[in-house]
């Protein structure tokens, strides 16, 4: 151990020695946990639907995304049939190997820290390969977009929405980026080759699986319809323990709340994106892009819990020191959710579920996910305050991209 580290000063072994830790770590934990039940079993049943030939949306409604991540669900099923490997460490890999990327893409823009802060980040890892979600392949997506965006000119502009229509096709909420790019794309014709090169990845997915399956309804109202968890996570504080705490006579209120809550916090979420693009254009595009995820998390903070990996690459390239802190926040609620709800998630959790209450896990689960709430707030006021200092990024980005140091050789 002692040599391998001693060869990391060099360039190219530093980045090999993080990819190993940061992937070997991620593999360490997959085969320790089963697993989120409720999304692995989801797993199984989209991939059975392509197995059987059928369309997903009409056999479940427990597949809320555009018809790209069903393939890959399926590839890992037919794996399994063919060589009886475990169906819950193959449906993983693509979330690490997006994490591995990550990692990488980190290095060549930052340097070894924000490499090792990713790679070692107890949030992703958790996330990736103790719950099997893919949002590590999707902001691998994003960083991407972040990478050609920042290393090019006018192509590179157009390859960058590319990249980022292929994370909105993987999972919808990167669109939510979309309005950053168009703030600093040069002229009106740019911006709608943007949004064109944006939404072909997705249209070109649901063309195929069309193709295939047939088009069904179910295929726009499961993914425009879904809010997870409910009520975009107001339910954890308006659903209890606040009925039980409130006096009886606003109960109508409470419910009156719990009504009109949801649809206008979605508003709400839409809308901000747009309006921090215009209101902050001196902001580089990491900037908006952590502020916009910071308000969607300001607005619906239960949460589930992919949603908190999103910033982790974001942070890693503004404020590593940031990034700790919020990290600190966040792995604390990640924790006790994953032990409340989702013990397969965390190695040695199921033991340790069955030796607590689970009462001990919930209310654990209550208490830090509102210390990571008010750490959101906190950290997005602190984005706001240093955005009304001056900025090295003037308006003239508009029209002429930012200079920066080119990471893999000339355009």
């Amino acid at each position: 151990m002692k040599a391998l580290c001693g060869h990391a000063h060099e360039p190219e072994a530093a980045l090999w020695f993080l990819l190993l830790l940061g992937l070997g770590s991620r593999v360490v934990v997959a085969l320790l946990t089963a697993g989120a039940d409720f999304d692995i079993t989801s797993y199984h049943i989209q991939a059975q639907s392509v197995l059987a030939h059928r369309n997903v949306y009409t056999v479940t409604d427990r597949y809320p995304y555009p018809p790209v991540w069903i393939w890959l669900v399926a590839l890992a099923q037919w794996t399994t049939t063919m060589t009886g490997l475990p169906f819950v460490w193959l449906v993983k890999l693509p979330g690490i190997l997006g994490d591995g990327l990550i990692v990488a893409l980190l290095y060549r823009a930052k340097g070894r820290r924000a490499a090792l802060f990713y790679a070692l980040n107890p949030v992703s890892i958790l996330i990736t390969a103790g719950h099997g979600q893919f949002d590590g392949l999707v902001m691998a997506l994003v960083v991407v977009t972040w990478v050609l965006w920042n290393t090019r000119q006018d192509q590179g502009r157009l390859w960058a929405a590319l990249a980022l229509g292929g994370a909105i096709a993987l999972k919808g909420y990167p669109v939510l980026l979309l309005p950053a790019l168009l703030l600093g794309a040069a002229s009106g014709k740019q911006r709608g080759a943007i949004i064109g090169l944006a939404l072909t990845p997705l249209l070109a997915c649901v063309l195929v699986y069309t193709v295939c399956f047939g088009l069904q309804p179910a295929m726009i109202t499961h993914v425009l319809g879904y809010q997870s968890p409910p009520m975009l996570g107001w339910s954890l504080y308006l659903h209890s323990p606040l009925p039980s705490i409130w006096p009886s006579q606003l109960t109508p209120g409470l419910l009156l709340l719990a009504l009109f809550l949801p649809p206008i916090t979605r508003v709400m979420i839409l809308c901000l994106p747009v309006a921090l693009a215009l209101r902050q254009a001196t902001w580089t595009l990491e900037n908006l892009w952590l502020a916009t995820l910071l308000g969607f998390y300001s607005l619906a903070p239960g949460l589930s819990p992919q949603y908190l990996l999103w910033s982790i690459p974001l942070l890693a390239l503004m404020d590593l020191k940031q990034g700790i802190l919020w990290s600190g926040f966040a792995t604390p609620t990640l924790v006790f959710l994953y032990l409340a709800n989702f013990p397969g998630a965390v190695p040695g959790g199921l033991a340790l579920v069955e030796a607590t209450p689970i009462s001990l896990w919930v209310l654990g689960y209550r208490a830090t996910n509102l210390a990571w709430w008010l750490s959101c707030l906190w950290l997005w006021h602190v984005l706001f305050r240093q955005g009304a200092k001056p900025s090295t990024r003037s308006k003239r980005h508009r029209s002429t991209p930012r200079e920066v140091p080119v990471l893999y050789g000339s355009p």
